[in-house]
């Protein structure tokens, strides 16, 4: 596989971890505004999100990984 190839489908699956990140910590921030949440499930949202967002930021460096390799070749 090239790296052209490579490259769009690591943007593409940057975009889907972005989008659930985003999610994800819109509703945490929902649930530690609502006063009827329990710190379980306020936790648990908190815990999705930063998984999404580390994931994001995984996807993100390899994606600087293989430009870099392009740049480079």
């Amino acid at each position: 596989m090239d790296i052209e190839t490579r490259l769009r489908k690591l943007e593409s699956r940057y975009r889907a971890a972005l989008s659930a990140a985003v999610a994800a910590k819109a509703h945490y921030l929902a649930l530690t505004g609502e006063p009827n949440s329990t710190p379980a499930a306020i936790e648990s949202a908190k815990s999705r999100w930063q998984q999404l967002d580390s994931r994001k930021r995984t996807i993100a460096a390899q994606m600087g990984e293989l430009e870099a390799l392009e740049d480079a070749g």
